[in-house]
């Protein structure tokens, strides 16, 4: 997996192998340039709706959170002149801390896809999203290089924001997905109901669940937040989190 999936450079290559896909980025109705790790995944169904374009709109002004927001904002155009936006129960998990969050949908692109948004709380008091990645689940790979994943099979990409110093790692099966995200540390006001436990490695982390009742964890690791989402259950977020070596590893998040 090291070979294919976590080395950037060889990963991009990967990603046009596997996904039919290549380095390119969106804009939103300002021509805010927002990052984005793929095009659309090829598609094996020829009955399904071949995707035109996506794009990331400005949402209405009284979203209260970004899984209220990225409804309103993901737009799928398809070739036969049809868009589309998610719907409200497409959104998989919220994960928030303070001023950011990662948002995991079912894209509207077609069956097994998923779409991860990263936002940020700006100062106009909105949220706003950065980055985006876009992966179809599925299940090309099998080798887990020493991560404790929740499944056998998975499909998996990576995005490196270094202007917000953020780096997320997707994996996915056609119905699991797990994000692992990396923050240069913040500054948040914890939840008051989240749960500490220790770790392998001597770290002190924190569970805590979401608004759709997905639980996430994240610890600190030297200039770092650690934040481990998706929609599996706690223990294999806490044996995912046992298996990541320390951020500045040269093959994080792999431990070999």
């Amino acid at each position: 997996m090291r070979n294919k999936l976590l080395i950037p450079i060889v990963l991009l290559a990967a990603c046009s192998l596997l996904l039919g896909c290549q380095e390119t980025k969106l804009t939103n109705q300002n021509d805010k340039v927002l990052p984005n790790n793929t095009a659309a995944p090829k598609l094996e169904d020829h009955a399904v709706k071949e995707v035109e374009w996506v794009k990331v709109v400005d949402p209405p002004q009284n979203v209260s959170s970004p899984s209220e927001a990225v409804v309103h904002q993901y737009e799928v155009g398809f070739k036969d002149g049809t868009t589309e936006f998610p719907k409200k129960d497409s959104v998989i998990f919220e994960t928030s801390l303070g001023q950011k969050s990662i948002v995991a949908i079912r894209s509207p692109e077609g069956k097994n896809n998923f779409a991860v948004f990263l936002y940020e709380h700006n100062p106009s008091a909105s949220w706003g999203v950065y980055g985006l990645v876009r992966l179809l689940g599925n299940t090309e790979f099998g080798d887990k290089e020493g991560l404790q994943l929740p499944f056998e099979k998975f499909n998996a990409t990576k995005m490196s924001l270094p202007d917000k110093e953020t780096s997320i790692w997707v994996f996915a099966n056609e119905t699991e997905i797990v994000t692992i995200t990396v923050y240069k540390r913040f500054p948040f006001t914890p939840s008051s109901d989240r749960e500490k436990i220790l770790l392998k490695n001597g770290n002190e982390a924190y569970i805590g669940k979401d608004y759709f009742k997905n639980g996430y964890l994240y610890y600190f690791d030297t200039e770092n937040t650690i934040v481990v989402s998706g929609n599996v259950s706690k223990q294999k977020f806490i044996d995912l989190a046992n298996s990541l070596p320390s951020v500045p590893f040269t093959s994080f998040p792999s431990p070999k």
